[in-house]
């Protein structure tokens, strides 16, 4: 098992000294967990930006500073519906990750009063489409997604934002492998599941207790645990999941073993945080990306998956010239079953310029793999 993130939130990413400290914690925090047998493989700063108005140099000064201190991540936070300003800041977002490397934006589409907010849904799909036609081959869309009931505080990008009243950190890990385990050789699904709570309430237990001691040493705040199963290109949750499968992720019963594992990771004698579910990013996993290309699901597949799993609908390839109706579709129907479930779900869609339905991506980067672009 591996650590993929350690997240700092923090309150005033504009104080030098707030993001000078941030970084010297995750460097230090990473020390420590290495030093106790783990694989960290990567550390982030979050935090909350869009109170106010602040032109684009501003933001992309940030990112120097960060840069300067160390920072490979920084999330500048989530847009919220119904505020004064929540448009001029959605008119800003295609700008900053253009013209940017390392930071990341959200914007939230569902209202405290559990409504889908119609009056953004055309300027944040228009957003999506810019960054696809204005990066290369759409990629930067890895650094933007739309959020819908995602609770502040979670350590994985994009949907991480600051909200508390000081300085926190939390954890999130890579667990495929417990997953593998747990399912091979297990007789059935019920014992493959109690097998993976026992292992991951084990350790778990180790990490949390690490944490409560870094915590106390910074003073810091632990806020906790996202236990969601993070896959990373051959670390599959399509191929670890397929242990307790008669055949492919996506034929039938992957809603059972998806709902299985979601049930177990909230369920977890653990202080848990963010999603704490089944992520199943597409373009960020083999398995999923081969099974994609061979048709054993597709977009209302996942709508449907994500009935009982922890993202919604995390890195699609679409065709690039998806329009913004069809976008603002897929949009509206993962906040209606957001709002209607009550959970947390979100949207990362990746348009791919000049690609049709089936054609095959060719993202290069270590984030990504490589399927074919989703029928819409």
């Amino acid at each position: 098992m591996k650590i993929r993130t350690i997240t700092t939130g923090i309150p005033l990413p504009f104080s030098l000294y707030q993001l000078q400290r941030a970084a010297k914690f995750n460097a230090a925090c990473q020390t420590y967990f290495e030093a106790n047998g783990y694989d960290v493989q990567t550390t982030r700063v979050s935090c909350q930006i869009w109170d106010e108005i602040r032109d684009i140099d501003t933001i992309l000064r940030l990112e120097s500073d960060a840069k300067a201190f160390g920072i490979e991540f920084l999330n500048l936070g989530t847009i919220l519906p119904e505020k004064r300003h929540t448009e001029a800041h959605i008119a800003r977002i295609a700008d900053v990750i253009v013209q940017s490397e390392i930071l990341f934006a959200t914007v939230t589409l569902t209202t405290q009063s559990g409504r889908v907010a119609s009056e953004i849904l055309e300027s944040t799909a228009e957003v999506i489409q810019q960054i696809a036609h204005r990066t290369d081959a759409g990629y930067g869309n890895l650094r933007f997604a739309v959020l819908m009931n995602c609770p502040p505080n979670t350590p994985f990008f994009p949907a991480a934002y600051w909200q508390d009243a000081r300085t926190n950190f939390s954890i999130g890990w890579q667990a495929i492998d417990l997953v593998q385990d747990a399912f091979t050789d297990a007789p059935n699904l019920e014992v493959g599941l109690q097998n993976l709570k026992t292992v991951m309430e084990a350790k778990g237990q180790k990490i949390v207790a690490l944490a409560e001691t870094v915590a106390q040493k910074w003073g810091m705040k632990f806020v906790g645990i996202d236990a969601s199963l993070a896959p990373m290109g051959d670390e599959s949750i399509a191929y670890a999941m397929e242990q307790q499968l008669p055949g492919y992720f996506g034929e039938r019963g992957t809603l059972t073993v998806a709902a299985g594992l979601t049930r177990t990771l909230q369920s977890l004698a653990l202080p848990l945080c963010g999603y704490s579910g089944l992520m199943l990013p597409v373009l960020e996993d083999v398995g999923l990306g081969k099974r994609s290309e061979a048709g054993y699901f597709n977009l209302d597949s996942l709508l449907l998956y994500s009935t009982v799993c922890g993202t919604g609908l995390d890195t699609i390839p679409i065709p690039g010239d998806a329009s913004t109706s069809q976008i603002i579709s897929i949009l509206k129907d993962v906040a209606t079953l957001s709002i209607q479930l009550n959970k947390p779900l979100s949207v990362r869609l990746f348009p791919v310029p000049g690609c049709n339905a089936d054609c095959m991506t060719e993202f290069d980067s270590p984030y990504l793999t490589n399927t074919t672009v989703m029928r819409l």
